[in-house]
């Protein structure tokens, strides 16, 4: 080998092959070059979607007029073929931004080998708005109907207001917070149902963009037959004790609604409950539990029961005098006067609780002599009596006053003359008179001598029982 390398002849021969190796490899380089370069593509990616990022979606709204790109990168087949469309992102930065309007660039990255040529647009005109918030009250709508004869009642809603939060320019157009109950056919109250809401306008149109807090809520949605409120009265069956008569009764409800179909309601006005006074047994107070059945035609009842307090007293009388009469229904163009008893005033003997007997004046007391009908001349008419309630007029009374008619455009002298002839019965009118107090017959019968309980019209102490005037006495 030392042979070979001391050898110039080979030493030339070895140093031009060598050349020509660098040659060649020099040569390789640089043709590959434009080789590389022509093996480069293009691609387009629509709708890239813009990310926010940076705004405090708790204090501001924001509009923009674009929410999506069209980019246009370059790179290797490779590189373009096999990485997913979500690699290339596109931000808009609002970090710095203010309330109002602006135009703000777009950041971009893209996937590594890949070089961006264009993005479209590479600016974004945005609208940032400070978020107001309102209370409504949540209504409710209804779609579909409840079963037939059935009637949808007045929802309950919990809760029954909801925050709407908004632009101050898109809040001042909403109308209503309202959600929507779809019926088919129901026939029982829809009880918790949990029931969306949406911001409207006052066309109806859905505001889209409204924050509502809460999303939903509970509704009971009471379906019944159609119903009717009439007033509760107190009726008595049996009587009491000797000596005893009511002085107060009173009842936790005033009026009774009744359910059924709209013929068998309307004639309905009122409904009584019956009262069993053969189960007192000595003075004093005692509540008595009263169950209330439908009327003939009807459903049910709410409630289904009445607690009602009964007050029973002794028995006693009281004369009152110097209640004055009052005259009514003079004909046109006539006087008339009181001539018995004298000073026009009567006096009378009442029976009752000695409580309600002691607390009555003259003022509560209302004595009524109609005229109507009758000519000129002296006539006897009964009086009406209007008293207060559980105080009647002792047994055997027929309070009547003989009163004076003149006709000034008449000669013919007076004489007395009973009405229809004789001295009448007082048979006192079922309507109030003068507009006070309820005019009640005297008791027709008596228990060992003294007149039986008659429930009487508007007490010094004021019950909470409905149509108390129409009370009928005891038998």
């Amino acid at each position: 080998m030392d042979k070979w390398m001391n050898n110039n002849n080979f030493n030339k021969v070895l140093a031009l092959a060598l050349s020509i190796i660098l040659w060649a490899m020099v040569h390789t380089d640089t043709t590959s070059t434009p080789q590389t370069t022509s093996r480069l593509e293009t691609k387009i990616i629509e709708n890239v979607p813009i990310q926010v990022t940076g705004l405090d979606k708790d204090k501001y709204v924001l509009s923009r007029d674009v929410d999506s790109v069209r980019m246009e990168v370059m790179g290797k087949s490779t590189d373009l073929t096999y990485v997913f469309s979500d690699a290339y992102k596109v931000t808009l930065d609002l970090s710095q931004a203010k309330p109002g309007t602006s135009e703000i660039a777009l950041k971009y990255s893209v996937p590594r080998g890949v070089q961006l040529i264009s993005i479209t647009p590479d600016k974004v005109h945005v609208r940032i708005e400070q978020r107001n918030t309102k209370s409504f009250p949540v209504t409710v709508a209804t779609k579909g109907a409840p079963g037939d004869g059935y009637q949808v009642g007045t929802p309950v809603v919990e809760p029954s207001t909801a925050k709407v939060t908004l632009t101050a320019s898109e809040l001042d157009k909403v109308a209503k917070v309202q959600g929507i109950i779809e019926l088919d056919g129901e026939k029982a109250t829809v009880t918790e149902k949990r029931m969306k809401l949406y911001a409207y306008d006052k066309s109806g149109n859905e505001l889209k963009d409204a924050v509502i807090e809460p999303e939903a809520v509970s509704v009971d949605l009471p379906i019944t037959l159609p119903f009717k409120s009439v007033p509760l009265s107190i009726g008595y069956t049996g009587r009491l004790p000797d000596s005893l008569v009511l002085s107060k009764v009173t009842s936790d409800v005033d009026s009774v609604i009744l359910y059924g179909q709209e013929a068998a309601l309307a004639s309905v006005t009122s409904y009584e409950a019956t009262i069993d006074l053969s189960s007192i047994s000595s003075a004093g107070t005692s509540t008595l539990k009263l169950d209330l059945k439908p009327p003939e035609g009807t459903e049910s009842t709410e409630p289904k029961s009445v607690n009602v307090t009964v007050t029973a007293s002794e028995a006693g009388e009281r004369t009152i005098s110097g209640i004055p009469v009052t005259l009514e229904g003079i004909g046109r163009g006539m006087t008339a006067s009181v001539t018995s008893p004298s000073g026009s005033s009567v006096s009378l003997t009442l029976y009752g609780a000695s409580s309600l007997l002691n607390q009555l004046d003259k003022g509560n007391i209302k004595a009524v002599a109609d005229l109507s009908g009758l000519s000129a001349g002296n006539h006897v008419v009964p009086l009406q009596i209007a008293l207060p309630r559980f105080v009647e007029l002792s047994s055997g009374q027929r309070p009547s006053v003989t009163v004076q008619l003149h006709n000034p455009a008449s000669s013919a002298s007076p004489s007395a003359t009973p009405v229809n002839g004789s001295v009448a019965t007082p048979e006192p009118s079922s309507e109030p008179t003068s507009g006070s107090g309820t005019v009640e017959e005297p008791s027709p019968g008596a228990v060992n001598g003294n007149p039986s309980p008659t429930p009487q019209a508007a007490s010094p102490e004021s019950g909470n029982v409905g149509e108390a005037g129409n009370i009928p006495p005891v038998q």
